[in-house]
């Protein structure tokens, strides 16, 4: 029963990063672009708006994934004595996507996003938003090919 909460919690971590981003830089930000500038401050941008909620969604979806993989693997650790050849191989290359991942997530996170936080507090970055908010998105899609790559790898690992 563990087991299939543990999985649950997994694989909708997945569905919640990869479908944020998927919608967010792929779907929403381009709409968005052919919209007309606002004239209105930088804080109150719908682009501005929706990278203060995609960065924290796509870390925290990127934490639970690996904290319910790692309890997953320490779970059920003897199970997986005697796998076919070429599971390591997989998982490995399944958990470098899962790094690098989560280290650009990081730097999105709490460096990106970081630098044009509180702009009322800070209004000289003002003119960094657009530029930031490029490089977020950029970064975002890094993440969302990445973390694709971690998921096949993941679902080709359920054969072994």
């Amino acid at each position: 029963m563990t087991n299939n909460i543990i999985i649950f919690l997994h694989l909708m971590a997945a569905a919640v990063a990869i479908g944020s981003m998927v919608f967010s830089v792929i779907l929403l930000l381009p709409s968005m672009e052919k919209i007309p500038i606002q004239k209105n401050s930088e804080e109150h941008s719908h682009p501005y708006k929706l990278v203060e909620l995609l960065a924290p969604t796509v870390f925290t979806s990127l934490l639970i994934l690996i904290g319910t993989g790692i309890y997953y693997l320490l779970e059920n650790y003897t199970g997986q004595m005697g796998l076919k050849p070429g599971y390591y191989n997989l998982f490995g290359m399944k958990l470098i996507c899962v790094v690098v991942a989560f280290f650009l997530s990081l730097y999105q996170t709490f460096n990106l996003r970081a630098g044009i936080a509180n702009l009322d507090l800070s209004p000289e970055n003002r003119g960094l938003v657009p530029k930031t908010i490029q490089q977020i998105k950029k970064t975002t899609i890094l993440i969302l090919i990445v973390f694709s790559l971690a998921v096949f790898f993941g679902i080709w690992l359920a054969r072994f």
